[in-house]
């Protein structure tokens, strides 16, 4: 399996990055527009972060023209490749990039499959072979993702941790009355024992939320503002503006997109993107198996007004009342480091490109 996956990404990322470079208006003039088509196939993701655009202007030969390319998907290329690389290298012991890239990758292609599923009367008016095709475009990667996730996953060992069991010492002094209340609440003491895994730190789960609140408008915010320019949406969301206010308008968006973000990641992998870089993990608090519904009511609960703020505590409320908890993987600390350097230094160069770009 470690070789299918090798392959298949490399070849994904080498194919993928050349499509950008192309000269699509010559193929065009050329009346060769299939091969646009079948060089999607291998076409990378798009995605961006709000409104900040990130791109790169390649002149052509035809003096003031330029080419347009999204340095955000071939930033994101680049991860998916050094990740498949080092995995391989490794011997399947470096698994972060690679995990967070397929996982960023499976939740992009799900949410792409599912507005284009959701504008497909206007698609099929057009030709509906051709929408077909790239149906079965995402359809196909998400597939493989899924299945190379779930083999990963598997591979991932928690971190035993040695959990002192005490018994209760009931009180039977004649002189000491012992009620039938505390007698019942030190049973319960008893079976309610913590999970026999290391707990993930206050620094993992803070940077959990901050990278997946990230990666939640990369993937989102093409979408976002797409319905926002459309004919067809933009009236209706005017509209609900007017009605509740545009950031009230923008702030439900966004706590859509982290539903749904959080039930294409944990509810079928129990990992986030930025999980698999932390190298933590969702259980259920009473070593049952984490079910489907209990990570809808945990999401569902994050989106408590200030409910970020209570992981300072003893348990995040969206860990407490949803009987969960996020436990660390065994993990190099120094990959933990190296990888997030990594991921800082092309983002902040991306970001420097962005800025560079409007002056």
């Amino acid at each position: 399996m470690k070789n299918k996956i090798t392959i298949v990404t490399i070849i994904y990322c080498l194919l993928s990055i050349p499509i950008y470079f192309l000269d699509f208006e010559s193929i065009v003039k050329n009346n060769t527009e299939y091969l646009i088509h079948i060089l999607n196939f291998f076409n990378s993701i798009r995605f961006d972060f709000l409104l900040f655009e990130n791109e790169l202007e390649i002149p052509l030969d035809e003096e003031g023209s330029y080419r347009i390319i999204p340095l955000n998907s071939i930033i994101f290329t680049l991860i998916l490749l050094v990740g498949s690389l080092l995995y391989f290298v490794s011997n399947e012991k470096k698994t972060r990039l690679l995990r967070l890239s397929l996982l960023f990758f499976f939740i992009a292609k799900s949410v792409h499959l599912f507005f284009l599923l959701f504008n497909i009367t206007e698609i099929v008016k057009k030709d509906i072979l051709l929408m077909l095709y790239y149906i079965f475009i995402d359809i196909f990667w998400i597939f493989l993702t899924y299945k190379a996730l779930v083999y990963l996953n598997s591979t991932k060992e928690l971190i035993p941790v040695e959990i002192d069991l005490v018994e209760p010492e009931y009180k039977t002094n004649a002189t000491e009355r012992v009620s039938a209340r505390e007698i019942m609440n030190q049973s319960f003491e008893k079976k309610a024992t913590p999970l026999p895994f290391k707990k993930a730190s206050l620094g993992d789960r803070f940077l959990n939320y901050v990278l997946d609140t990230f990666f939640v408008i990369l993937i989102f915010s093409p979408y976002i503002f797409g319905l926002a320019k459309s004919r067809a949406y933009r009236d209706s969301i005017n509209e609900l503006g007017a009605e509740i206010g545009e950031n009230v308008v923008f702030l439900l968006f966004i706590a859509i997109a982290r539903i749904i973000y959080y039930l294409l990641s944990e509810g079928i992998f129990h990992v986030s993107p930025a999980k698999a870089l932390t190298e933590t993990k969702v259980l259920s608090s009473s070593e049952q198996q984490l079910s489907f519904t209990t990570i809808v009511g945990r999401t569902f609960v994050r989106l408590i007004p200030f409910e970020a703020f209570s992981f300072f505590g003893k348990n995040g409320w969206h860990d407490e009342l949803s009987n969960t908890t996020v436990v660390k993987n065994k993990q190099d600390e120094k990959t933990k480091v190296l990888s997030i350097l990594f991921l800082l230094a092309i983002f902040i160069a991306s970001i420097i490109n962005g800025i560079w770009d409007k002056f």
